[in-house]
């Protein structure tokens, strides 16, 4: 059955424009298609496939893929899809993410707007059901500096900007850098049993870091069932019994661009008794030299500006370089 269409009141004057919720799997490759060239637009290197797709709708967490997503279509086409999804932080607010995805031959036309207030309704109605009685709940976005016209309208929504973030990026030809393991310290290859302890780790480890927010065993099931998921790409290291730290990478394919897959460093983590001991640094040039091994030419790593651990220094001597500015912006409801 086709998906029913939607009345948008903020909804421009374009011949052809329809919104609607999501219809079914037969969407998958539209979806994918709309976010991988969202994404390039903005020069993300991650790629969406069907698969991927498929396992997030099959393992929403705090998300109802039914009611909480917005396609956007122009005589039929596809051009914009969006989203929202709440987290609780350990603090006790609630925050309501918002997440939009449009192509860039369709941008600045008015569709952000339509598309964002949309969403925050949406995430209203998600309000008044979710969170601990008296919580403080926030509309919350990631935007790329890149598009400036969703910058614009959040500003002028009243959303300040609160944060900011790099991609970051280094070749891996040549000569790599060094750095040893400190004393007690080693990297073992991961086993099945290790999942949940590694996990664990995880959290522990960014516990303190900004917005961070308390995760559940639905979490921890999408991510063991994720297709990203490939543990013969971490780097983790033990003190005896204990999961002292690590990197969890994955590789992020990228077909359209001449620099082809990227190594991409998604959590690297030491836990707070062996950190300021060379770890952090060990577990990265590791993951560097694993990605060279596999045959990759670049590594690349997500990074909050402000991380109160040091991290952006971290990965600018071991020569990453920025080449994505993101910025939150958030407004209380």
């Amino acid at each position: 059955m086709a998906a029913q269409s939607l009345v948008l009141p903020e909804a421009p004057a374009i011949p052809g424009l329809r919104f609607r919720h999501f219809g079914g799997e037969a969407d998958f490759p539209d979806i994918a298609a709309v976010i991988n060239a969202s994404n390039a637009a903005d020069l993300n290197r991650e790629r969406f496939t069907v698969e991927k797709l498929a396992h997030a709708f099959a393992h929403p967490v705090h998300w109802d893929p039914r009611r909480d997503c917005l396609l956007v279509e122009v005589d039929g086409a596809l051009v914009g899809y969006a989203y929202t999804e709440w987290r609780e932080e350990y603090a006790g607010d609630c925050l309501h993410l918002i997440r939009l995805h449009l192509v860039p031959e369709w941008r600045g036309r008015g569709l952000e707007l339509a598309m964002h207030c949309h969403i925050e309704r949406r995430a209203r109605e998600v309000a008044a059901g979710v969170g601990v009685p008296g919580a403080r709940h926030v509309f919350a976005g990631l935007v790329p500096e890149t598009w400036g016209a969703r910058t614009a309208m959040l500003v002028a929504r009243g959303y300040p900007a609160v944060r900011h973030f790099f991609d970051m990026e280094r070749s891996l030809d040549g000569e790599l850098p060094t750095a040893p393991l400190p004393a007690g310290i080693e990297i073992r290859p991961v086993l099945p049993e290790h999942s949940r302890p590694i996990w664990e780790a995880t959290l522990e480890a960014f516990r303190d870091h900004w917005s961070n927010m308390p995760p559940d065993e639905e979490d921890f099931q999408a991510w063991l069932k994720s297709p990203e998921r490939d543990p013969s790409l971490w780097v983790v290291a033990w003190d005896r019994d204990q999961v002292a730290g690590g990197a969890i990478n994955m590789v992020h394919d990228d077909e359209q661009s001449e620099r082809g897959a990227t190594g991409w460093v998604d959590d690297l983590f030491v836990r707070c008794p062996w950190r300021k001991q060379g770890l952090g640094r060990a577990l990265l040039v590791g993951s560097l030299r694993l990605f060279k091994a596999r045959g990759l030419a670049t590594a690349g790593l997500n990074v909050d500006a402000e991380n109160l651990t040091g991290a952006l220094r971290l990965y600018e001597r071991v020569g990453f370089r920025v080449y994505r500015h993101m910025v939150a912006y958030d407004k209380p409801m």
